[in-house]
């Protein structure tokens, strides 16, 4: 199968589908339908067309109802790395369930900042997937920023957070008996376990509680500039001046207002504050 030339939705499916199976373990046909928003029959025909092309990398468990990976797997549409799982799930996450639209040419000259390329092992972050799928365990060598060397943490894993600039794994800490965020690229080593963790991932307060951070413009702007800042950060109006509500899951505060220096107290350059900054301390010390 010429892979490119398929039509960009059907490719965008396709390769959804292969990097879901390989990272998590298993694809069905419901969460596809889900995620793109088109019939059961496009994305009936879709799964037949993988396996047509690529006979064995997938199979069907008529138990789970659903496709797993074969033992000969091997990424055909994709590169399999660990970056393009996780470029899928924070353009999941950002486009909010709309359509992934395709990138087009244009006249327009344009360049931005390049992100950081943190080092990470896919087998380390396949580990990770698997064991967030399955509800099980791992053994981690980690090197934690408070330990001058890595130490072995059982933990288990059940989502994965993007702070702005790093990824991290959401997990239960054995050792601390909480939930706790692992930088992905501190994970050096891992290894499965097959048991249920201690306790339930419901229990996570910080990722199942959302929060209202309030956003204004800097007290000390004029009205006119506090008005452009309200346009450059989409604040609405709010009584006389403006403001950002920013709705997040409590764990993801503290990285919110960190990115965006919202602790720090005389930073003349920052065009923006939270209306509450106490809030600052509470989320920061939090982590």
């Amino acid at each position: 199968m010429n892979v490119e030339k398929l039509g960009f939705a059907q490719r965008q499916r396709l390769t959804y589908i292969e990097s879901v199976a390989y990272w998590e373990g298993r694809v069905d046909r419901p969460r596809v339908v889900s995620e793109f928003n088109v019939s059961e029959n496009h994305v009936t025909k879709d799964f037949r067309l993988y396996k047509d092309a690529f006979p064995g990398n997938i199979q069907y468990d008529e138990t789970s109802r659903a496709y797993r990976p074969s033992p000969k797997f091997r990424p055909r549409i994709g590169r399999g790395s660990a970056e393009e799982y996780l470029s899928l799930l924070r353009a999941q996450a950002e486009r909010h369930d709309s359509s992934l639209l395709p990138v087009m040419a244009s006249a327009v000259m344009s360049d931005a900042l390049p992100p950081p390329r943190g080092k990470l092992e896919a087998a380390v972050l396949n580990a990770i997937t698997r064991a967030i799928s399955s509800g099980t365990g791992l053994v981690i060598s980690y090197q934690s920023k408070n330990r001058p060397e890595p130490a072995m943490r059982r933990v288990w894993p059940h989502a994965l957070l993007f702070s702005g600039t790093r990824w991290h794994a959401r997990a239960y800490d054995e050792e601390h008996q909480r939930f706790i965020d692992l930088v992905l690229q501190r994970i050096l080593k891992v290894k499965p376990i097959d048991e249920a963790p201690p306790i339930d991932s419901l229990q996570d307060v910080g990722w199942s509680n959302w929060v209202t951070l309030d956003v204004i413009p800097r007290r000390s702007l004029s009205a006119s500039q506090a008005e452009v800042v309200a346009r450059e950060f989409g604040m609405v109006p709010a009584g006389r001046g403006w403001v950002w509500s920013v709705h997040l899951r409590e764990c993801l505060a503290g990285y919110f207002i960190y990115l965006h220096r919202l602790d720090v107290v005389d930073d003349a350059k920052r065009l923006i504050e939270l209306k509450e900054f106490a809030l600052a301390k509470k989320y920061l010390e939090s982590q």
